[in-house]
Parts: structure tokens; C-alpha cells; sequence
């Protein structure tokens, strides 16, 4: 059995690609739900990677050329139930520690820790609280904060890397935290996230794609055995 722990997209997307190449999974985080009460990027451009919902709706998505805007913690959600249809199996509140060589779980939420061949830590979009174990799935060579924010529907947004979803309000995304000062008395919500530095703006198909290749390099280096 494969662990992979996280509760955002990150997570979810390596969780479904390993059910996909036949491995008997179970997606595990700490928090209390998948995808909130932040579930990342909710920015997804359509020329990385085409968007994964049957519809726009279930995210409350909104469409505006190649870029797509929802909110990601629905995103992340619907992704987890797509998983769960699929054979997938999920546990939430509940941490691996591992104590005298041994690993154990630590919460409300359980599972049967002793069948687990591998834990991956797939946490690099939305962090678990406190210390993971686990062997990270994606490692950044150049990490860089984005600084992100929900604003009204009715605010006037210069930040270049910004949509609408379809609910009206407006999320931003910058690695220039001053960027977003004079929209703080229209902020709903603000997020920081870590990833890449490279010369494309944070995007969560990106994210998603990144992850795929993180189980790919898993699989193809024998470090996950292949079904």
C-alpha cells in the first residue's frame, strides 16, 4: 500500500496517478478536510494541462481565455471524490510518526499504517501542520514564496497574474508581497505558498503536472515498485 500524504492538489494528483498505474493507495493528511480551509492556486491555464472536472461549475470556475479561475479548495475536494470513486481510500486527522524504527499514526483518523510499503510526503502546495514523515515527492531547487489573495468582486486588480471566478471574486497571485498592499481593504483571503522559481507565473495545472512527474520519477527509479 502507497501512503501519500497532503491535502491539496499536489497530493490528490500523485494520489490518482499511482490508483491509475495500479497500486492500492490511501491519501492521508493531517488537517481536517481536503482542500480546506486552503487549497492552493486556483489559477489553471488550459495550454499546460486541460482541466480535470467534467465541468467549470464544480469549482465554481469561470473561463477567460486559456486561463481558468476557481477555487481550489472545491477543486481539491472534487479531485478527492473522483479518487475515492476510482478505489481510492482516505483518512483525514491523522499523522505518521515513526517511534523506535517503527511507524505508527498519531489522531482521531486511522488506517493500517503496518501494510504501507511507502510514505510520500506530497505536501509542497498546501504544508501539514507540524513535522511529516515521509519522502518528499517534489523538491524545489530554487524555491520562491507566491504571496496570493481573494479580493471582492467589485476591487480594480493591477497585479498581472490574477482571474475571476465565477462567483465574481478575484484571486492574485505575485512573488512581490507590496504588490498586494494597497488591495488589503478588499481582501477576503490571503494565502503564501512555496514553489519553483522559473519564469512562469504559479499555476495550478502546472502544480498538477509537477506531480505527475514526481510519481513518474518514483516509479521509473524503482524506488515505488512497479504493479
Amino acid at each position: 500500500m502507497m501512503v501519500v500524504i497532503g491535502s491539496g492538489l499536489v497530493a490528490v494528483t500523485a494520489a490518482q496517478h499511482l490508483l491509475n498505474t495500479g497500486h492500492d493507495v490511501i491519501l492521508t493528511t493531517s488537517h481536517a478536510e481536503f482542500g480546506f480551509p486552503h487549497g492552493g492556486c486556483g489559477l489553471w491555464n488550459i495550454t499546460t494541462s486541460p482541466w480535470p472536472l467534467e465541468t467549470l461549475e464544480e469549482a465554481v470556475a469561470a473561463a477567460s481565455g486559456d486561463l481558468i479561475t476557481c477555487r481550489s479548495q472545491w477543486l481539491v475536494k472534487r479531485l478527492v471524490h473522483r479518487f475515492t470513486e476510482h478505489g481510492g481510500r482516505t483518512s483525514t486527522r491523522v499523522r505518521i510518526n515513526k517511534e523506535s524504527g517503527t511507524f505508527a499514526t498519531a489522531g482521531t483518523g486511522t488506517f493500517a499504517v503496518d501494510e504501507a510499503q511507502h510514505f510520500i510526503l506530497a505536501d509542497q502546495d498546501v504544508p501539514e501542520p507540524g513535522q511529516s514523515i515521509g519522502t518528499p515527492l517534489v523538491i524545489f531547487k530554487t524555491p520562491v514564496v507566491w504571496y496570493g489573495a481573494v479580493m471582492a468582486s467589485n476591487t480594480q486588480v493591477d497585479v498581472p497574474h490574477a482571474g475571476r471566478r465565477a462567483d465574481g471574486s478575484i484571486e492574485a497571485w505575485t512573488t512581490e508581497q507590496s504588490e498586494l498592499t494597497d488591495l488589503q481593504s478588499s481582501m477576503l483571503e490571503t494565502m503564501t505558498t512555496t514553489w519553483e522559481h522559473d519564469e512562469w507565473p504559479l499555476d495550478a495545472a502546472r502544480v498538477a503536472k509537477k506531480a505527475l512527474k514526481g510519481v513518474d520519477a518514483f516509479l521509473t527509479s524503482n524506488a515505488l515498485p512497479k504493479s
